[in-house]
């Protein structure tokens, strides 16, 4: 990155340092931000089950690298590269730097880099267009929006998630400024840096992942709060932020020991200022058994409103009784299981939906949506972590009551891969799967084989 665009980053860092946006404490200049991940921190992406001769492969990455295109495809695409620099040496000769067009300009150009796979140079292009239209409509225009949310996508898409971090809080600070955080515009802001908060989490960066945990379910409860204030709980975001109020919970659950570092002053102030911006009453300290089951239960609130039975209703059912089964209620998680399995009978394609949802073990969670979000990753920089990514082939049986037992590896152990290997059985041997559900009744499925993807 040049040198304009560093002086660009550093004025956003103290722009957001002076109203105390950060939800991570004490953040300096980018170029001294050292970025923690634990050295030991693996990340299992959610399994998939082999069955038959089938090969279970993950989805693709959406984001395009330079070279999978060729043909017209790729010869369009630069020539509209070529198109966009030659108009943008035009407006500079006739109207200077900062001319106000050079905005889209270099947004539309930075936007088709992108999609080539070129992040650097996209890089270079958004932060300008950010810069000018900041020039030209001031510090806090909404017109910088689009570029914003574009370089976030790049600078995830090379793992560099230091300033991604900044670039989410940024664009909090500046919709936050223009909006309030009583307008329903507010929103999809509040869910947006709430999911970052988690991803940033689930990779291991920031200084203190607690924060992160507790911002999210700040995030999340402020924007389930918006959406019930101007729109009720039947408006779909609503379930959308239960469903993050549930997957945050699940993590803080996993992790009690990050949560104790929010004890410490200067992450208590840092979070009661985010809470009084929001104007959320929840406590900083974020909940975990009980905020999950009660956001769940919400969802199933919510779809039980239907004259009909529906299978959103069905599969909020099984979420909760996978929470039960999570948190090692058993016979509430039986129950719930049960019913929804006789609720199937009501549904249209309710033998087909049987068999996705019961008909084999399933890897828990499965409220937290798509798992997978390393997918975006590519050409990573060297620096940042994870870094190389892993298969592995797994068998084992899970009882009735979720419980893994008998695994084995058969994926090939290496002295490359031993490691991780052995990394990875420890974490499949305290997962949890739904059962087989035979009858209503949970089952003991013998030899399950799925295929994990690792990160590290």
């Amino acid at each position: 990155m040049g040198i304009k665009s560093n002086i660009v980053a550093v004025s956003f860092l103290a722009l957001l340092a002076s109203q105390g946006v950060f939800a991570q404490a004490q953040i300096s200049e980018p170029e001294a931000e050292q970025v923690r991940v634990q050295s030991s921190f693996l990340i299992v992406d959610r399994p998939l089950a082999i069955i038959g001769e089938v090969d279970p492969t993950f989805s693709a990455s959406v984001l395009m690298t330079e070279g999978e295109l060729d043909g017209p495809a790729l010869t369009q695409r630069l020539n509209s590269i070529r198109e966009y620099i030659n108009s943008m040496g035009q407006l500079e000769a006739a109207g200077g730097a900062w001319d106000p067009n050079l905005a889209e300009e270099l947004t539309a150009l930075g936007l088709l880099q992108q999609e080539q796979g070129q992040h650097l140079e996209a890089i270079e292009a958004l932060i300008r267009a950010i810069h000018v239209s900041r020039v030209n409509a001031g510090l806090h225009t909404l017109d910088q929006i689009p570029a914003v949310e574009s370089l976030i996508e790049s600078y995830e898409a090379i793992g560099d998630w230091q300033q991604a971090d900044l670039y989410h809080n940024y664009l909090f600070y500046v919709q936050s400024k223009a909006y309030g955080y009583e307008d329903p515009r507010i929103i999809p802001v509040l869910n947006s840096l709430a999911k970052w908060n988690v991803r940033a989490f689930n990779v291991g960066y920031g200084e203190v992942l607690g924060v992160r945990l507790s911002s999210a379910q700040l995030l999340f409860n402020a924007a389930a709060r918006m959406v019930d204030l101007h729109f009720g709980t039947q408006d779909r975001r609503f379930v959308e932020n239960m469903e993050g109020i549930a997957s945050s919970a699940f993590l803080v659950s996993r992790n009690p020991e990050l949560m104790a570092e929010l004890n410490r002053p200067e992450y208590r102030n840092s979070q009661e200022m985010l809470r009084d911006k929001l104007n959320e009453i929840t406590p900083i300290l974020p909940w975990g058994y009980q905020s999950g089951a009660q956001a769940l239960q919400m969802i199933i609130d919510h779809y039980a409103q239907q004259e009909e039975i529906t299978p959103e209703l069905v599969k909020a059912i099984s979420n909760l009784g996978d929470w039960y089964l999570l948190f090692e209620r058993r016979n509430a998680a039986t129950e719930l299981y049960t019913k929804a399995w006789h609720l199937l009978e009501s549904v249209e394609n309710g033998e087909e939906l049987r068999q996705q949802m019961y008909g084999q073990a399933v890897p828990l969670p499965q409220f937290d949506g798509d798992s997978n979000e390393l997918d975006k990753v590519r050409d990573r920089d060297p620096q940042s972590s994870p870094v190389r990514a892993g298969f592995a082939d797994l068998s084992f049986d899970v009882t009735t009551n979720g419980l893994v037992r008998n695994l084995s590896i058969l994926t090939e152990e290496t002295d490359a891969n031993a490691n991780q290997l052995n990394r990875l059985r420890r974490q499949v041997r305290t997962s949890i799967f739904r059962p087989q559900i035979v009858d209503g009744k949970p089952v003991r499925t013998d030899g399950n084989q799925f295929r994990y993807r690792y990160w590290y």
